[in-house]
């Protein structure tokens, strides 16, 4: 049984005293040691078996599909991490690879319905999710979607734990407003940006097409840029594809801002541009917005800082293994895990410690009760499943920059070349 690791902050000090024709000692000031953030989250104590979370990831498949999201999805093993107890295993994760077909989704879905977990956390995005949404439904089993921002991916056993399509839109367009860019050119890919061309002149919305015609079709579509007939770019695809076409955008608009989908907060596209940018053909040091989560920047706040250190005490358990089992969590998880995958794994847990039971039926009656924030464990914003299929409010998205990452920051130094950070409201 692995045990919980204890954080402790210590402090040094030394106090030098000093005589002035005197032999009375200065007297020692008193320092005392920071306290040491709690990242155990006490949920699960009275349930006689852990809960069983089912976990979906896709490790391959088209683009858009959501493989983008494995690399994040680690912040679900944080949430088991917290969870656990030094002599108990309250929560079990399954993980099953779908594959990013329609096909394995549904596979996947049953198996885990089969095998009776409390609920499922299905960390990918795209059409494909739709026939194990509705499996699940008829199953009564909950499904939680930290990565689909699809409002067409709803049920009633479905909630987003996300941003979704309108709240992302919605938050370009105040940015947009707030920057005074009222002709932006809005380039999407593989049916990402749902209610995003609406914000722009039909005659500069381009739908692009990944591969070797990406670039001819981006360069053709910048020509409103270099025209003056478009004052700024929104982009929204998966994370390779949207890489692909800042790429393509600064090599005839380099100084051009970009107004990214969530999809960018993926690994894949800092990973995918810094790439690109080894051949000479892009550069991470643009300026780069998106829309997420305002607890994916290292601010201060209490379930931000918990969760931050419990990722780092993580990837120091040499018995915690990353979600595909077939290697230690360490510093490759460290350096993706997302508050989104932690949140949705934890809420899963405590609508069972709610019920007092971790049974799927039991579950999914307590969570459409359930209201959580940072004080039940959340390290992100807070969620509702007491009103529709968005658990997240309006107030929980946040428009973020982001930034080259500097060296030694972030907790593993692998970590992508890009960190984001929440943008005040009002920053031109």
């Amino acid at each position: 049984m692995r045990r919980l690791l204890s954080c402790l902050a210590v402090a040094a000090v030394t106090t030098a005293g000093c005589t002035s024709g005197s032999d009375e000692a200065a007297p020692e000031e008193d320092f005392q040691p920071a306290a040491a953030p709690q990242i155990e989250v006490d949920l699960l104590q009275e349930l006689d078996e852990p809960v069983r979370v089912g976990v979906v990831l896709t490790s391959s498949g088209p683009r858009g599909e959501g493989a983008e999201f494995a690399a994040l999805a680690a912040g679900a093993r944080v949430a088991e991490f917290r969870l656990d107890e030094p002599d108990a295993d309250r929560v079990q994760l399954e993980v099953v690879d779908d594959r990013g077909t329609a096909e394995g989704a549904l596979a996947a879905t049953e198996q885990l319905v089969t095998s009776g977990v409390a609920g499922i956390v299905y960390a990918s995005a795209g059409a494909h999710l739709d026939p194990a949404l509705a499996a699940a439904e008829v199953a009564g089993t909950a499904v939680l979607l930290p990565y689909d921002p699809r409002e067409s991916a709803a049920g009633a056993t479905t909630w987003r734990t996300g941003p979704s399509e309108g709240q992302v839109a919605d938050r370009v367009a105040e940015l947009l407003a707030e920057r005074a860019q009222r002709a932006p050119l809005v380039l999407t890919a593989e049916g990402q940006g749902a209610g995003l061309p609406e914000l722009a002149d039909p005659s500069r919305v381009a739908a692009l097409t990944a591969g070797d015609a990406l670039v001819p079709q981006v360069s053709s579509a910048a020509a409103a840029l270099t025209s003056g007939g478009a004052d700024g770019v929104v982009v929204a695809a998966s994370a390779p594809t949207s890489a692909e076409t800042v790429a393509a955008l600064q090599a005839v608009a380099p100084t051009v801002p970009v107004v990214l989908g969530p999809a960018a907060l993926a690994p894949a596209f800092a990973g995918t541009l810094t790439d690109l940018g080894a051949s000479g053909g892009a550069t991470t040091a643009g300026q780069f917005f998106t829309v997420g989560p305002a607890a994916t920047d290292t601010s201060a706040e209490d379930g931000v800082v918990r969760f931050l250190a419990a990722v780092r005490l993580a990837a120091q358990d040499v018995e915690l293994t990353s979600l595909d089992g077939a290697t230690g969590f360490g510093q490759a998880g460290a350096a993706t895990a997302d508050v989104r995958g932690h949140d949705a794994v934890l809420a899963i847990a405590a609508a069972a410690a709610a019920a007092g039971s971790a049974s799927p039926s039991a579950v999914l009656d307590a969570l459409r009760e359930l209201d959580l924030d940072a004080a039940d464990g959340l390290a992100g914003p807070a969620l509702s499943f007491t009103a529709g299929s968005q658990a997240l409010d309006d107030d929980g998205v946040a428009v973020l920059q982001g930034t080259t990452r500097g060296a030694g920051r972030g907790v593993e130094e692998d970590a992508p070349a890009l960190s984001w950070f929440v943008l005040p409201t009002g920053t031109p």
